[in-house]
């Protein structure tokens, strides 16, 4: 099992010839001056982007490969230096620690698109409960496993790796973004064994847009027309390009894409753009986990969620998530907290933490109240 913030104790692993190699990398990574063998790379102010590019610098300078999961295992710089002294990897698990508990139903809180679980990282030391706190992670990320292309088959896997822990009678359950998807089917394959969903709850979760209304979806496609020709505007050179592109296949008799095999081609191209140096692990696992989102079907979910919704809007999301996913579940409740998509889990942890902290104890109230 990963273990993302809860770490043994330093024990003299500063005797590491790795360490003060280590220190000067941090240190460049993080913008930092001052590192300790004890230092936490999340308390420094590391996020995923830091991660992936502490793990590419430390590869060529020592010439060990780490998976990206290694940021979990060995938050420290000493654990990292140990780390780099062993030759196993660790063991992949799909479930990462984010908070150690003593009693009481565990939380979990579903992987977005990206598949990693580092930006959870503050979010779920803020939870407020007595028992364990997971992030879910994809299989593939860390590289050694092939990434799964089927919505239903990571729902299997993760239901599999939860029930695994003691039975507690009931679950917390939480997706963000792309996850809100798996939290839904994992909680119907709970539901279906028996189990208590004490609370499931969606973090500006993206619902599928098969499952728009048709005004929604026009507002959607309109929003990214008007952005897709601004930025054009603003980007002479890119206009040229798509301009000759389209040029060239009109010639060619090529049509614009249109199969899941020609939109994988696409991402690839404007993933490698935006991160040329993005992990071929991280690259596959996306590009996956967008072919599984094109291909899901979902089903609807006999129960009550909470969504926190963003109060910046994304321009691919529909403006009511009450008019999408009540066609997915039997109740929805709205909350709105602050920041954007992409900032509502890291930068607005704490204000996120406070509406999921609220809502376990209303559930906590509710369920003492029905016994």
């Amino acid at each position: 099992m990963n273990a993302l913030l809860f770490s043994a104790p330093y024990e003299s692993s500063a005797q590491s010839g790795y360490v003060a190699l280590l220190s000067g990398i941090w240190q460049r990574v993080l913008q930092v001056t001052d590192v300790e063998p004890d230092s936490n790379f999340f308390d420094l102010g590391g996020d995923s982007l830091l991660a992936i590019s502490l793990l590419l610098t430390i590869e060529r300078e020592t010439g060990r490969k780490l998976p990206i999961t290694a940021i979990y295992d060995a938050q420290t710089l000493a654990e990292q230096a140990l780390l780099l002294e062993e030759e196993p990897a660790p063991e992949f698990s799909p479930l990462v620690l984010l908070k150690p508990g003593h009693s009481g139903a565990p939380l979990f809180i579903f992987h977005g698109v990206g598949g990693t679980v580092i930006e959870f990282a503050r979010l779920g030391r803020l939870i407020d409960i007595p028992g364990e706190v997971y992030a879910v992670q994809a299989q593939g990320v860390d590289g050694t496993r092939p990434p799964l292309d089927s919505v239903e088959r990571m729902a299997e896997l993760y239901y599999g790796a939860i029930r695994e822990k003691p039975p507690t009678g009931r679950y917390w359950l939480g997706g963000y973004s792309f996850g809100g998807l798996l939290a839904v089917e994992v909680a119907r394959l709970l539901k279906n064994a028996g189990e208590q969903i004490a609370l499931l709850f969606l973090i500006d979760a993206y619902a599928h847009p098969i499952t728009w209304p048709r005004k929604s979806r026009l507002k959607v496609r309109l929003r990214r027309a008007v952005n897709s020709f601004v930025g054009k505007l603003f980007s002479p050179r890119v206009t040229m390009q798509l301009l000759l592109a389209r040029a060239a296949n009109h010639q060619s008799g090529k049509s614009i894409p249109t199969t899941v095999e020609e939109r994988r081609a696409r991402k690839q191209q404007w993933l490698l753009h935006r991160n040329p140096d993005l992990p071929p692990a991280l690259l596959q696992t996306r590009l996956t986990t967008e072919t599984a989102l094109y291909r899901y079907r979902p089903s609807y979910y006999d129960g009550d969620i909470v969504f926190l919704k963003a109060k910046v809007p994304d321009p691919d999301f529909p403006d009511d998530p009450k008019h999408v996913w009540r066609r997915l579940a039997r109740r929805l409740t709205l909350h709105v907290a602050r920041g954007s998509h992409l900032s509502i889990v890291s930068d607005q942890a704490e204000a996120v933490a406070a509406h999921i902290n609220g809502c376990i104890e209303k559930a906590g109230r509710n369920s003492s109240r029905a016994r």
